[in-house]
C-alpha cells in the first residue's frame, strides 16, 4: 500500500465574473430601452388597422341598411360592429355620430359619421379617434404630437 497522498491537478472553475454579468445586462437593457418604443408603436399601428377595417365593415352595413331602407333613421350598429378588435380586449369602441355627438343611432336620412373610440391601452394614442363620414371622408378626432391624416389613416 502507498502511503503517499495522491496528486490532484488543480480544477479552475469556469463561470462568469460579476463585472462580466453587469455589462451583458446593461448591453441588454440598452437594446431594449431602443427596441421597445418600435415595438409599441408596431402594435398601436396594427390596431389603428384593425379599426379602419372595422369602421369599413360598419360603413357597408349601413350602405346596405340604407339600399334596403332608403334610409339611414334609426340605424345602429349591431354588437359584432361596435368594437375593434371584436375578441379579446377593446382598443376601440364604434359608434354612430350625428350632430358632433355620440347617439347611437342615425337621425340624418341620407347620411351617417362613424366614429372609433379609443379605450384601454390605446386610450393616450397620439392619433386621436379615427372618423369616417359617410362621403368617405376621413379624419382625426383629439390627436395630438403632430399626428396627420396620412400616418395615422392607411392610405390617407
Amino acid at each position: 500500500m502507498n502511503s503517499a497522498p495522491a496528486f490532484r491537478p488543480r480544477v479552475r472553475l469556469r463561470g462568469f465574473t460579476l463585472i462580466e454579468l453587469m455589462i451583458t445586462c446593461a448591453i441588454i437593457a440598452i437594446l431594449a430601452s431602443i427596441a421597445y418604443p418600435s415595438y409599441a408603436e408596431h402594435v398601436r399601428k396594427g390596431r389603428r388597422a384593425d379599426a379602419q377595417r372595422a369602421l369599413e365593415e360598419a360603413s357597408q352595413f349601413l350602405r346596405r341598411r340604407y339600399s334596403s331602407m332608403d334610409t339611414h333613421t334609426g340605424a345602429s350598429l349591431p354588437d359584432g360592429l361596435s368594437r375593434s378588435p371584436r375578441e379579446g380586449g377593446g382598443a376601440y369602441d364604434i359608434t354612430l355620430i350625428e350632430g358632433g355627438a355620440a347617439v347611437g343611432t342615425a337621425t340624418e336620412a341620407h347620411g351617417f359619421t362613424l366614429r372609433a373610440v379609443r379605450t384601454g391601452s390605446m386610450a393616450d394614442d397620439r392619433c386621436g379617434d379615427l372618423e369616417l363620414a359617410h362621403t368617405g371622408a376621413r379624419s382625426l378626432v383629439n390627436a395630438s404630437g403632430g399626428a396627420t391624416l396620412a400616418t395615422c389613416f392607411r392610405g390617407g
